[in-house]
């Protein structure tokens, strides 16, 4: 195939950009720079459209009336949506005051855009109009319906949990859930079909901290003794170790007393954070076919009180898997991985995705065997035969890797001894790879896992002619059954993964992991979407907090696909000082510029 010439490229992205917001590159900056407010509500209503949340919204509020009778709402629950997707997409803060005043911003064309359809020019009633909108749109998705409006006393808070209804809890839970995936995907719908088919399936998890307003040190939501200090009461405290829940030593002793075998451990104040979790799944780049160019966006969505994250790293999986997403490499960290691995490990496989994870330097090694001759080392099956120095090599390398480290001014001598130790474990896992069985196909529906035994293995003459050794090319690896299937690494279940450990291969996918790294700390930076800073958010509780995340991480999607056209699309080397002057980019107003033209800048 003849490479492209420049001409065909850039109309090739223009016509995606197209496609997407409507507009041609240098149109729709000078249209964002001249009048910002408009640009954003036409990109909203796109969105929403897309994501079929108005739907759902709609829905769910017929399903939770009680009669159709009384006088409809001024403003609807899918106006406050979107008003609040409008407020941060225009960058501004998520305050009464603030959506009021964009409210009165728009025209009557603009509002009846996004649903904002009834007016009657009382602009003193519209903080209220806003704020009873935003609560109907925080009822139909609340976990954690009753009072916010005052620090809660221990009586308070009590008669606050009796209310709640668990099957009513879960119901919403659900909704939240499905309700920040649908607005996702909608964001990922303004992507041609051609460029979210590039993408090969992979995709990488991870949780972030989000900081509810409050005093540090408020009691559990687990602990119902004494009176809260923060008003967002049912939130959580997180600590960066371990499975990132906590409690206080107060809380730890009242729990304790309450279940004397349940043995909480307490936290010192000073090292934790009081909020909830965000579970985000992001795209990665495609493992071998890095030439596919594909703007790369957060594709799922979910959220906890710290340290409650046993299933959502499924639950995430299965939703991508329900909304049509190819499944293929699923990278996560040991929160994820560390789980039952009938509640992870397995049901990823049975979905097709291909377990990308790390482990604790003690579960490096030997994970397991099978009788026949198998050993699990480090997630991988080998022959039994394969030499113990080989089985240890990644412990042996991770120790010495961890001590250089630690190694503040490395001299010169300490240098050539992690260089030789990397040079040995890369020789090492060579050798070892040659007695490695390799995966054949996806695991089926009984778990049955199909294995190709290395017959071109040095050491397999020897091992086929060991007592009990199995006989055949391949082998099936079942179910474990019986007291076995009780053992945390049943069959390997828990630990095997898809790629060879420590290897090039291993690393570029499990490398992958920094985008979803990346971004949380874009959704969290002051120049975007600023979720960490809780006083940006204008009502209390965990369920406004989802939903602003949620929609902020629509806002940071479109961002990721502006930027990709434009990277397109640029003439010039784009830069932070020009990425948003409509010279730096191509459009089919004029000839396309000549090679050597292209890193010339504007000016």
């Amino acid at each position: 195939m003849s490479r492209p010439t420049n001409l065909s490229k850039y109309e090739e992205a223009e016509a995606w950009m197209t496609e997407t917001f409507g507009a041609r590159m240098k149109d729709y900056i000078r249209a964002q720079q001249a009048n910002p407010v408009s640009v954003a509500v036409v990109d909203v209503d796109r969105v929403l459209k897309l994501s079929g949340a108005r739907q759902l919204l709609l829905q769910w509020r017929a399903e939770d009336a009680k009669s159709t009778a009384g006088r409809p709402a001024i403003h609807s629950a899918d106006a406050a949506l979107a008003l609040i997707l409008l407020q941060i997409s225009l960058n501004r803060p998520t305050l009464i005051k603030q959506l009021r005043r964009t409210f009165l911003e728009l025209s009557p064309r603009q509002r009846s855009a996004i649903g904002l359809t009834h007016h009657d020019g009382r602009d003193e009633c519209m903080y209220d109009r806003i704020w009873a909108a935003i609560q109907r749109l925080i009822k139909l998705v609340d976990e954690f319906p009753g009072r916010k409006d005052k620090v809660l006393t221990e009586v308070e808070f009590v008669a606050n949990l009796a209310l709640r209804s668990p099957e009513k809890c879960r119901e919403n839970r659900e909704r939240m859930f499905v309700l920040g995936n649908a607005l996702v995907e909608g964001s990922r719908k303004l992507l041609p079909r051609e460029l979210r088919d590039r993408s090969e399936g992979n995709f990488a998890i991870d949780a972030t901290f989000v900081a509810l307003g409050g005093k540090a040190g408020n009691p559990s939501s687990t602990n119902l003794e004494g009176g809260r200090w923060s008003i967002n009461s049912d939130g959580g405290f997180y600590r960066r170790d371990g499975d990132h829940g906590a409690v206080t030593y107060a809380d730890a002793k009242v729990l304790n007393k309450a279940n004397p075998g349940e043995k909480v451990k307490g936290t010192k104040r000073a090292k934790s954070l009081w909020g909830v979790e965000i579970e985000i799944a992001r795209m990665t780049k495609n493992h071998l076919d890095t030439a596919a160019r594909f703007p790369l966006l957060t594709t799922a969505l979910s959220y906890h009180i710290p340290g409650k994250i046993v299933g959502e790293g499924l639950r995430m999986v299965e939703s991508l898997n329900e909304r049509g997403h190819k499944i293929n490499l699923i990278i996560v960290d040991r929160a994820y991985s560390n789980g039952k691995y009938s509640e992870y490990a397995v049901p990823v496989r049975l979905l097709g995705g291909k377990n990308v994870f790390d482990y604790k330097i003690i579960e490096l090694g030997k994970q397991g065997f099978d009788p026949r001759g198998f050993v699990l080392v480090s997630g991988s099956w080998f022959l039994d035969t394969l030499p113990q120095v080989l089985i240890d090599a990644d412990r042996v390398f991770v120790t010495a890797q961890n001590l250089w480290k630690a190694i503040d001014t490395p001299t010169k001598a300490d240098t050539l001894v992690f260089k030789r130790a990397t040079s040995l474990y890369q020789q090492q896992l060579e050798r070892r790879a040659k007695s490695r069985l390799l995966a054949k196909g996806h695991m089926d529906q009984d778990w049955t896992r199909r294995y190709l035994i290395p017959i071109d293995s040095p050491d397999y003459a020897k091992w086929k002619a060991k007592p009990k050794s199995h006989q055949g090319k391949t082998v099936m690896m079942k179910r474990p059954v019986g007291k076995e299937a009780d053992e945390a690494n049943a069959g390997g279940l828990k630990h095997e993964q898809y790629f060879h450990y420590g290897t090039e291969e291993w690393r570029t996918a499990y490398g992958m992991r920094n985008v979803v790294e990346s971004a949380n700390r874009n959704l969290k930076r002051t120049q975007f979407e600023n979720i960490a800073d809780p006083d940006l958010r204008a009502i209390h509780g965990n369920t406004f907090t989802y939903i602003v995340v949620a929609l902020a991480a629509v806002v940071e999607n479109m961002r990721q696909i502006l930027t990709f056209y434009k990277g397109e699309l640029a003439v010039f080397t784009m830069t932070a000082k020009n990425n948003d002057i409509a010279r730096t980019f191509w459009q089919s107003d004029g000839p396309a510029p000549s090679d050597d033209e292209t890193n010339q800048p504007p000016g």
